[in-house]
């Protein structure tokens, strides 16, 4: 299991736009997808350096997903076992993501609420990535131990996220098919306390 994690500045992305008098507000809709997590389950916040979230993600139970994104994965990948499932949020837009385990490949299916594929993302092997994705992300992340590596595809958009460990910390870079790093991140465990309803 993941824990519970926020990558990059924790503290800048929940706190961004503080107030003179308070600490700020966190993020819209982190409360609900708090609130809708599995208990004991992980949850995950990216930012970049300037304190803007870019994703939020948390862990739910899979019998939590809608009807229609179960059916929507059934068609997308037929066959093959879920394994787990999130609801997220990418700038602005909420999906479900469902987690599929088919032939020792791991997928995993974002959907909207009513089915719609958003994105893709396929484990690969280390030979099956693109030479100049592997070459560049080692480069990226001298000294870092291969973890694994995924395609992901947005419509005609394909990046690889390429996983490291260092140190016993995590480290994700992500490229370009033609091996241009977009960003690199570290993956910092963290605690979220906010009061039950």
């Amino acid at each position: 299991m993941k824990g519970t994690r926020l990558i990059l500045a924790l503290a800048a992305a929940l706190f961004a736009g503080c107030q003179a008098s308070s600490m700020g507000r966190l993020p819209a809709g982190l409360v609900d997808l708090y609130d809708n997590a599995a208990p004991g389950g992980w949850m995950e916040i990216e930012a970049d350096r300037s304190g803007r979230i870019i994703e939020m993600e948390a862990e739910i139970p899979v019998s939590a997903l809608p009807p229609a994104v179960r059916a929507a994965a059934d068609r997308e990948l037929p066959g093959g076992q879920i394994v787990g499932a999130e609801r997220e949020i990418v700038g602005g837009r909420h999906g479900y993501e469902v987690k599929k385990r088919k032939d020792g490949r791991e997928y995993e299916l974002v959907f909207t609420r009513g089915g719609e594929l958003l994105e893709k993302e396929v484990g690969l092997s280390r030979d099956e990535a693109p030479r100049a994705v592997m070459d560049a992300a080692s480069a990226a992340m001298p000294g870092a131990s291969f973890k694994s590596v995924e395609l992901v595809e947005r419509g005609a958009e394909k990046l690889y996220h390429v996983k490291f460990t260092r140190d016993g910390v995590s480290y994700k870079v992500a490229l370009t098919p033609e091996g241009v790093v977009t960003r690199r991140v570290r993956e910092q465990k963290a605690e979220i306390e906010i009061p039950l309803e």
